[in-house]
């Protein structure tokens, strides 16, 4: 009986995979010439003596591979001089744990062992996801600690900061406080902050973000610790050599904090739509029949620089008298905006050209944060939430790649005999 020829689908797989098995046995010669190679070139410490060789079944983009290579004993412990030169992950190559670490950031670990087969037939299942995430993300934070400042002088450089929750696992939580019923709570806070630059203004004076310019850090450390973290990330940007350093913020205590300490001498701008959300409560708890006509209003006595204005036009109303709660909540955002008004001259930030929204920071917690550790199910360990937040962070910063290269020159900094004996 003949069999049904293959479709296009099916054959064009059958191709590749025929070529892949190829390049697998050319692959494998290859890899083994060249830890051959490192092998003889190698110069040994003083106190490091050739035990023999050693197998190792190394993982590649041409599925799993088996190498000999010499291995050491020393004094300071057992080393293979080609594990180092060929920059293995473990048993992982550095292209493919390169490759599983971003798609690792991108999606869930079962999603990413999925389209990685699909994508490239590179079979990793989500154990050995993880378990590359979790040996090389906590080196990316040093990594970036060792980055050089910018000295690259720029008009105006923007830092931003926020907070979004994130579901963690029941261990996470104990002794939380929270919005659930019982006081508990089912998230963790985690920490965004976001640096930019800007050169240019449209023809209507509106600002420009630079394209590109956007990098971030994020954490779940207190405030104390992220504001050393955000600071560094500024010297990094070339906060000392801007020409302007603006601060965008939402008025949380923690982030207002940041400003002050952290980036002194700095404009501090209350995010304007934040701004304008406390002028809707305020004005729907002095009387909510007028409160559409007095938004408007105070809406556009705010971009006149005249927010002293709306709080004495709020304070008047409430001599008048509310009912308990209105007047409460009346109380809250006049004393929020008495608070920040110095924050609130968005007259003259717009004809200077900046950006009175935190829009940058906003749009980052949904993208960075959100699209990867708040899906359908999910619940972190700190550990794990931070690994893949060290990752996406180095992607949508534009780091990727120059991590990879750095890391690979520092496994390969450790067959320097110098190095070694120092």
């Amino acid at each position: 009986m003949k069999s049904e020829p293959l479709g296009v689908l099916e054959w064009e797989q059958h191709f590749r995979d025929a070529l892949l098995a190829v390049g697998q046995s050319l692959f494998g010669p290859m890899l083994q010439r060249r830890v051959d190679q490192i092998d003889a070139d190698f110069t040994p410490k003083v106190n490091q003596r050739l035990i023999g060789r050693r197998t190792l079944r190394v993982s590649t983009l041409f599925d799993e591979i088996r190498i000999e290579r010499d291995y050491y004993l020393g004094d300071d412990g057992g080393h293979c001089p080609a594990d180092a030169a060929l920059a293995l992950e473990g048993c992982a190559t550095p292209a493919l744990a390169r490759l599983i670490s971003r798609a690792a950031a991108q999606q869930p670990y079962g999603a990413a062992s999925r389209d990685l087969a699909e994508y490239g037939a590179i079979r990793v299942d989500e154990r050995q996801i993880h378990r590359v995430v979790n040996q090389i993300a906590p080196d990316v934070e040093p990594w970036l600690a060792h980055l050089p400042e910018s000295r690259t002088i720029v008009p105006v450089l923007y830092v931003s900061c926020d907070g979004t929750g994130t579901p963690m696992r029941a261990e996470e939580l104990v002794g939380r406080k929270g919005k659930q019923p019982d006081g508990s709570s089912k998230t963790r806070e985690v920490k965004l902050g976001a640096v930019f630059t800007q050169h240019v203004t449209d023809a209507e004076g509106h600002p420009i973000r630079d394209h590109d310019s956007t990098s971030y850090v994020a954490s779940y450390a207190p405030s104390a610790e992220f504001s050393l973290l955000l600071r560094a990330e500024a010297r990094r940007r070339g906060v000392g050599a801007a020409a302007q350093v603006v601060f965008l913020s939402d008025g949380a205590a923690w982030a207002e904090e940041i400003g002050d300490h952290c980036f002194t001498g700095c404009t501090s701008i209350l995010d304007f739509y934040h701004a304008c959300e406390r002028l809707h409560e305020l004005a729907n708890a002095l009387d909510a029949s007028r409160a559409k006509e007095r938004i408007a209003r105070w809406k556009r006595l705010l971009l006149r620089d005249r927010v002293a204005t709306v709080i004495e036009q709020g304070r008047t109303l409430q001599k008048l008298g509310t009912e308990a709660e209105a007047a409460d909540i009346a109380e809250e955002n006049l004393a929020f905006l008495e608070r920040h008004q110095h924050r609130m001259r968005y007259g003259t930030y717009r004809k200077n050209g900046w950006f009175i929204g935190s829009g940058v920071i906003e749009a980052g917690c949904k993208t960075l944060v959100g699209k990867r550790l708040k899906q359908s199910g999910m619940f972190w360990s700190e550990y794990g939430a931070t690994g893949v937040l060290n990752f996406r962070s180095l992607l949508l910063s534009r780091r990727f790649d120059a991590f990879w290269i750095d890391r690979a020159n520092h496994h390969a900094a450790r067959n320097d005999t110098l190095a070694l004996a120092s």
